[in-house]
Formats: C-alpha cells, sequence, structure tokens
C-alpha cells in the first residue's frame, strides 16, 4: 500500500515532492486525523466549490461559492500560500459587478441582479484569474444572464462592476433565453476551461460550457463560447447537442497539451434524465465539435433532487448526484472518466476510460475502491505524470449514515486504487443547508473543485461549522502522494 503525506493547511501544493518531508506527516491509517481548512470562516451558508491554481504561482490558489450571506452573490476566496490560509469572506470576498447589494447593508452593490450562483475559476497562462457565474433576478421577468470576471493580482480583487470594468456578459447573442429567465429560457451549470498549453496553437483561449433551457422541455442543448481576448468578448456559442440527444446537463471541457478539447456531460436518451453519458471532441478550437458519442449508461444513477427525486437512504438533501467527471491523461493520450452510479445497495464511483483518438470504445467501468456506504459527487483531476486523483462524498465510515470527503488514487492508470478519508468527523446533509422562503433548505451544492500537480492534489468542498443550521463551509485540504 502507498504511503501518504497529507498536509491540508500545512504544506503548499508546489513546496512538497516526493523526496521531500512535509510539515506534518501520516500514515495512510491515520488520515483522518489530519486539519482540514476552513476556507469562509463565516456564519452563514456556502456551497458548490470550484478550485483552481495558477500556473504562474503554484502557491496562488482561488475556490469560488454559492454565497448566502447578505450579497447572495457569487464568494470568491484566494490563497497565497498553498491553502494555508484564505482571503476572508466578509465583508468583501464576492465578485462585484453583479448583484445589487454587498455584503454590508450599508452599501449598494454595482450589478443589477438579485443574485447570482453557479460559480466556476480558472487561471489563464498568464496567471490572469477568472470566474464564471450567472446571475438573476427574483421578479418578472426573471433576467439571467451568464459573466465571467477577471482578476490581475491573483484573486485579491476583481473588475469593479462601474462603467469601463464591468464583468463580461457571455450570454448576448440572439435567440431564446439571451438575457432572460422567463419561459423556462436561461442558462445552467456553466463549467469553464483554459488551454495554458504551450504547445496548443490556441493558448489563452477560455472555453465557457453550459446547457441552455430554452424553453422547450424536448430538448436543452449544450452550448459553448469562446474568448480569445482574456475574457473581453466572446463567441456566439455553438450549439453541440441536438436531434435525439436532448435535456442535457452538466458539460464540462478538459484538454490535451496540443489543443484537442475534449467535452462529457450527461442525460439525452429521448428527454430521459439521468440516462446517459456522452462525449465529444473539437481539433479546432472550438469551432466545430465531433457528434457526441454515448460513453456509457446509468444502471440507477444517484438523484438526490428533492421533492423530484431522492434515492439514497436517511433525510432527503440536495447535491451533485451522477453527472461525469472527465480528465485527460498526457502519458496514455486518453480520456478518463469518472461517475456516480447504483448497480447493487449502494452508490459507489466508476471509473472507465478511451483512447483520445478514438471515444467510441470505452472500457469497462470499475469501482473505484467500493465500501459499504453510498459515494456520490465525485471530481476528477489527472496530474502531469499521469496520476489519477479523484474525491467524493462517501458515508462508508458511518453505517451509510453521515457524510464524509474521501481523496482516492491510482498510479497505474486506474487499475488499482487507494483510498482514504480527508475530513475527520461527518454530518447529516439534511441537517444543515441554506436560507429559503420556508426557512430552510437542506442542499450542500452540485459539485466541489479538485486539481492535480505531479506532486500533489488539492480538494474543496462543502463542510459544516456551527451554528447549525445555516453554516455550510468551503473546506479545503491538499495531500502528497509518495511511493
Amino acid at each position: 500500500m502507498n504511503r501518504f503525506a497529507f498536509a491540508g493547511a500545512l504544506c503548499a501544493l508546489a513546496a512538497c515532492s516526493g523526496d521531500r518531508s512535509p510539515d506534518f506527516v501520516t500514515r495512510s491509517d491515520d488520515l483522518s486525523a489530519a486539519k482540514v481548512v476552513d476556507v469562509s470562516r463565516d456564519q452563514t451558508s456556502q456551497n458548490e466549490t470550484p478550485l483552481a491554481i495558477n500556473p504562474t504561482d503554484p502557491n496562488n490558489l482561488i475556490t469560488g461559492a454559492n454565497d448566502w450571506n447578505h450579497n447572495d452573490g457569487c464568494a470568491v476566496n484566494a490563497s497565497f500560500d498553498g491553502g494555508k490560509t484564505w482571503t476572508p469572506t466578509l465583508p468583501s470576498g464576492f465578485v462585484p459587478g453583479l448583484t445589487k447589494y454587498t455584503n454590508d447593508p450599508s452599501v449598494p452593490g454595482t450589478g443589477i441582479y438579485d443574485a447570482a450562483g453557479d460559480p466556476y475559476v480558472a487561471f489563464g497562462p498568464d496567471g490572469t484569474a477568472y470566474f464564471a457565474c450567472q446571475a438573476f433576478n427574483f421578479t418578472p421577468p426573471f433576467e439571467i444572464a451568464l459573466y465571467v470576471s477577471r482578476s490581475s493580482n491573483g484573486g485579491r480583487t476583481w473588475q469593479t462592476g462601474l462603467p469601463g470594468d464591468r464583468p463580461t456578459q457571455v450570454s448576448v447573442w440572439n435567440g431564446n433565453g439571451k438575457s432572460k429567465g422567463s419561459n423556462g429560457q436561461f442558462p445552467d451549470h456553466e463549467s469553464m476551461f483554459i488551454d495554458v498549453s504551450a504547445k496548443s496553437p490556441y493558448q489563452g483561449s477560455i472555453y465557457i460550457a453550459w446547457v441552455q433551457f430554452n424553453g422547450n422541455s424536448s430538448h436543452s442543448p449544450v452550448n459553448i463560447a469562446v474568448s480569445r481576448d482574456g475574457a473581453a468578448t466572446f463567441s456566439t456559442p455553438r450549439q453541440v447537442t441536438s436531434g435525439t440527444v436532448r435535456n442535457n446537463q452538466d458539460a464540462r471541457i478538459v484538454g490535451a497539451p496540443d489543443g484537442t478539447l475534449y467535452l462529457t456531460f450527461d442525460n439525452g436518451v429521448q428527454g430521459g434524465k439521468g440516462s446517459a453519458m456522452y462525449a465529444s471532441t473539437s481539433a479546432d478550437g472550438g469551432a466545430s465539435w465531433s457528434t457526441p458519442q454515448q460513453l456509457g449508461t446509468f444502471v440507477n444513477p444517484v438523484c438526490t433532487f428533492p421533492p423530484y427525486c431522492f434515492n439514497l437512504s436517511g433525510g432527503p438533501f440536495r447535491s451533485g448526484g451522477s453527472y461525469p467527471a472527465p480528465g485527460y491523461d498526457p502519458v496514455r493520450d486518453r480520456l478518463d472518466v469518472i461517475y456516480a452510479d447504483i448497480d447493487g445497495q449502494y452508490a459507489q464511483v466508476y471509473f472507465t476510460s478511451a483512447s483520445a483518438k478514438d471515444l467510441t470504445r470505452w472500457t469497462a467501468p470499475i469501482a473505484i475502491a467500493p465500501a459499504a456506504g453510498d459515494r456520490f459527487q465525485a471530481e476528477m483531476s489527472v496530474a502531469p505524470n499521469g496520476r489519477i486523483d479523484v474525491s467524493f462524498y462517501d458515508r462508508s465510515y458511518s453505517a451509510n449514515a453521515l457524510v464524509d470527503m474521501t481523496y482516492a488514487t491510482s498510479n497505474d492508470g486506474g487499475l488499482s486504487w487507494t483510498s482514504h478519508r480527508v475530513s475527520s468527523k461527518g454530518f447529516d446533509p439534511s441537517q444543515w443547508g441554506v436560507p429559503s422562503g420556508t426557512g430552510f433548505r437542506p442542499f450542500i451544492g452540485d459539485y466541489n473543485g479538485m486539481i492535480s500537480t505531479a506532486s500533489s492534489a488539492a480538494i474543496a468542498w462543502t463542510g459544516v461549522a456551527p451554528p447549525q443550521p445555516f453554516n455550510l463551509e468551503i473546506d479545503f485540504a491538499s495531500v502528497t502522494p509518495r511511493p
């Protein structure tokens, strides 16, 4: 079994390596005692926690969140010491220029929307940070739009929202839902990929993928818009899906060093929700995309969206379920995908892969280090040396009652895995959540964040801290695998 050095807040991603002893070392069976950093450190809820690392300064990290402070916007926190410490959530840890409010009730915001959410973060090759976020109003005509903001100082400050310094609206094309939420028209669950490869002819390109609910119940197409000028402008989006590939969600992009793009998403067989997963490629910088190929089907996808569905045991809560998370393996020239599925008593996380040259042939899915408890909402990143890192919510430490965070890794291309508990204490997601019109909504977010370097991996996820039930927190930990 591999030994692991778990650093949490004590080891910068750039500073730890296989031949250097980190500040804090635990045996693999003692991993649960390692420290987890509370990033948000406030007393209201945050969830949905993307994570990004600066390619010009690996000690510089950013994470985002839906924030239920007074601002009700997109929270952002930055670290400049590899995750040991983070910029504060209050009073100004949010992306300006979107909401009418700030987190100081006496200071108005610089945006025009009631709220903002669905955060995603990334860095460009020059170290510029980017934050994608949708913003929306609660009253008719329910305006909603998709924006990208920039930071030139590693995430300390962002565009102000004042004239001449506003976030860029991505959804400005002509057609359904260009900036309205009425009649079921809205962009949802955007993700962002930035090409940082020096070998790519499209280095610096910013790709935003989302599903456009367009008021037609039979089709929610995957759209992708591209910026070649540092998010100053975005192209009219390409619609990747059509016809029988319908009702899609959870679109994500990863890229190869030569600039080839790989897209995955779920749903889509004749309008059936959560029934299949697809993959598509682009070899021309997102100008065109291949016909989506079905990469797999679900046996019984995890569906945690009450009251519409909840198929785990215990009290219901909303979270991410069985979306596919892709990763490009540069050592094996391969596209890897993980997802959660219920094939037996418990939900488990499954791994499959295909040659990047042929996305029509996928390996038989294998469960990653299976255990007696539900595992769901999984994230994956692949290190430059081909190490595969995975994280997911895990109820196997508590007789399937409480949620913890698990880290799993493979050094042999997914043939074998080791897994370790990251969190030291689980919680019941049905008893924690966010404020709502009825007072309480158990909602721990639809996705988490994960990044990998050649020597380390880092995870951001939704945890909890007093006071209950309205203090979901952004938690962070880094881990350094050692042979």
